[in-house]
């Protein structure tokens, strides 16, 4: 964002830090996990006063920016991650790779996450929507996990079709309850059916007309998501019972292979063998062991969106459009590529135009390419703009 107190000086490529995904490493070489790092930015941020630096505090409107900017950022990095194969970050994690990335100093990076959480929890009981930013960042309250945020972006790029911004920075955004509907059939997708009916009837009674708080909408989406997923470990419970066949409370090897050909799973025997390798290491598979290691494998837990995805008309329909558009620019981008190869601003754009051919080629997820799509467009015009105001300084 320009303007933003948080987001001032000078710039790196995300590459170039992205390896330390869960670790920092402090200048005397001793490595402390991101849990206590994050630990002490949230103590930082108790001791900002913003009459002593006003000009690191953000107006409400600057924080729903912020937010929605943010949000979109998540969104491509994940896309990223998932195809090079790296694990997603939780927020706090990818929002000190964002500032790290930005400002190249890692100690800018954790002032500006520090004033970030100060700002936060000035606005986090005023308005929705930083309060679930607050929760994803656990600052207070019940704070979401991993698999809530990935659950919740998901409805968000679906529900506002991959729009720029994601959204607007006003309170009391309408999302289409027609579309939300078609969204929660998505994301529940595996959900057994009486589940996703009970969810489908209740969005519906909360819509009562054509339009849909998305705000409400997408706690409500992530809650129901959070009960499903206390179901799914009831029935991971009911699962080490049945497949302990001699009652001892430990499952040993032929009773794990045998449960996993009673139970439908896409996972193969290899991941199968190193998810019950890694629950030996406890000596005894018990059923705590057996339910943390598979919910760390995500076997015979709630997975989001249809077990197969089907292109449809409609889904043809977009992606036709938007790789016209795409063509309009196409020579233009890569030329700028060439231009500024080597710069942070040539990998990002060659990491989304990537991004953007593949998912042209899979035509399987329209609004995730239409956020794509415009985000290059986004950095393509804000280069064109730096270069112009660079050739302007120089005259």
């Amino acid at each position: 964002l320009e303007n933003n107190p948080l987001a001032d000086g000078k710039e790196m490529s995300r590459e170039d830090q992205r390896q330390r995904v869960i670790l920092k490493e402090e200048i005397m070489g001793q490595v402390i996990p991101y849990s206590a790092f994050w630990a002490s930015v949230i103590k930082q941020a108790e001791q900002v006063d913003f009459v002593e630096k006003p000009n690191v505090q953000m107006s409400r409107k600057q924080m729903l920016e912020f937010i929605s900017q943010m949000y979109t950022e998540k969104l491509l990095a994940d896309e990223v991650d998932d195809r090079v194969g790296i694990t997603r970050q939780s927020l706090p994690e990818f929002l000190y790779d964002y500032h790290l990335e930005k400002l190249a100093e890692p100690q800018l990076a954790e002032s500006a996450l520090v004033h970030l959480v100060a700002n936060v929890r000035v606005y986090d009981r005023v308005s929705p929507r930083i309060k679930m930013f607050s929760r994803f960042l656990n600052l207070g309250g019940q704070p979401y996990p991993l698999e809530a945020l990935n659950i919740f972006l998901v409805s968000l790029v679906k529900c506002q079709n991959g729009a720029l911004p994601l959204i607007p920075d006003t309170e009391n955004v309408l999302a289409d309850a027609a579309r939300a509907l078609r969204v929660i059939e998505y994301v529940f997708g595996q959900a057994p059916f009486v589940i996703r009916s009970k969810v489908l009837l209740e969005a519906e009674k909360r819509a009562g007309g054509k339009n849909i708080d998305l705000d409400s909408l997408l706690l409500f989406i992530v809650e129901q998501w959070r009960e499903e997923a206390g179901r799914a470990e009831e029935r991971l419970r009911a699962l080490f019972v049945a497949s302990d066949a001699d009652v001892d409370g430990n499952l040993d090897y032929n009773e794990f292979i045998d449960m996993i050909h009673h139970v439908s799973t896409s996972k193969g025997h290899r991941e199968c063998l190193r998810m019950y390798a890694e629950m030996t290491l406890n000596r005894v598979v018990d059923c705590n062991t057996f339910v943390r290691v598979a919910r760390k494998f995500r076997f015979f837990t709630f997975e989001v969106g249809p077990a197969v995805k089907k292109q449809d008309k409609d889904a043809l329909a977009a992606f036709e459009l938007i790789h016209g558009e795409w063509k309009k620019i196409e020579e233009m981008v890569m030329e700028l590529m060439v231009v500024l190869e080597g710069s942070r601003m040539a990998k990002r754009l060659e990491q989304h135009v990537t991004i953007l051919k593949k998912l042209f080629h899979e035509k399987l997820d329209p609004e995730q390419a239409w956020l794509t799509y415009r985000s290059v467009v986004q950095e393509f015009t804000g280069c064109l703009r730096n270069k112009d105001r660079a050739f302007a300084a120089k005259h």
